[in-house]
């Protein structure tokens, strides 16, 4: 090997290892199926699709692909995974539906071990759910003629996932820029927002800025060591911005590592937070 690509190779690796943090996807939400085999069972197939384009199957129903596409679960199968959510700054956390299809063929399918929903849809087997942070697993419980979930209780909290310090050009250090939507609501406005630590990841450091802002207005702003909280009464409906930062904080305890960004609102009446362009993937 000569000189020069030796040099480049050790420059590559040195850089790696200097700057390790991107928008992560370190956390596995597992989807399984249990269908117990009962006289007259018969194979269903079974699709769900969630927040930011998530599915089960291979389609792709933002696009409008032109068919879902399900997987296949056998009388007998107990906790067979059949999907797995990433954690990213895509949160998979939110509202997702699923529903079960039965019928004797396919009508085309894409290869391997999906088929297309165009059979019958089993009647009483559709359900949605809230996936939260607290969730480690989806379960669907199948039966001939039906499907439910085992989570815990329904969440009022929308949680996403990124990393800070993956950007740490002089003399501005990480922004990262999130958006979320208060949907009208005549009752309670407070909602709470939470930047916490990824306790599956390490970190440096331990202060980091949190600000909640309406337009170019800021409701609250907080340096402090992770977890920061933020309680606020919001003004109104409408498009809300989180921004997690450190700007203006000593080197020795800014933090830089894998965090989660959540928010709370009692009248459940937060969407999706959404990471804008700032929040690099």
């Amino acid at each position: 090997m000569n000189v020069s690509r030796h040099l480049f190779i050790v420059l590559a690796f040195s850089f790696i290892a200097a700057f390790p943090f991107k928008a992560f996807a370190d956390k596995h939400i597992p989807f399984y199926a249990t269908y117990p085999n009962a006289e007259g069972a018969a194979t269903v197939y079974v699709y769900c699709q969630g927040p930011w384009c998530r599915e089960t199957g291979d389609g792709n129903w933002c696009i409008g692909g032109p068919n879902q596409t399900c997987t296949p679960i056998a009388p007998g199968s107990s906790m067979v995974e059949f999907y797995s959510a990433e954690v990213t700054i895509f949160s998979p956390y939110g509202r997702w539906q699923c529903g079960a299809w039965r019928g004797t063929g396919i009508c085309g399918s894409p290869g391997g071990s999906s088929s297309y929903c165009c059979m019958n849809p089993i009647d009483g087997a559709g359900l949605e759910f809230e996936l939260k942070k607290d969730d480690n697993a989806v379960i669907l419980n199948l039966t001939n003629d039906s499907m439910s979930v085992d989570l815990s209780d329904d969440s009022d909290t929308i949680t996403t996932a990124a990393t800070l310090g993956d950007d740490n050009s002089r003399p501005k250090r990480d922004h990262d820029t999130f958006t979320f939507h208060f949907g009208p609501n005549p009752g309670d406005r407070l909602a709470t927002v939470t930047l916490e630590e990824d306790p599956s990841a390490g970190h440096t450091g331990e202060q980091a800025t949190l600000i909640l802002r309406n337009g170019n207005s800021t409701i609250e702003s907080k340096t402090d060591a992770l977890p920061i909280e933020i309680t606020a009464t919001l003004p109104s409906d409408g498009e809300y911005q989180l921004v997690v930062e450190q700007n203006g904080i000593p080197e020795d305890v800014r933090f830089r590592g894998n965090y989660y960004l959540s928010v709370k609102s009692d009248s459940g009446n937060i969407e999706v937070i959404k990471p804008t362009e700032d929040v690099e993937q």
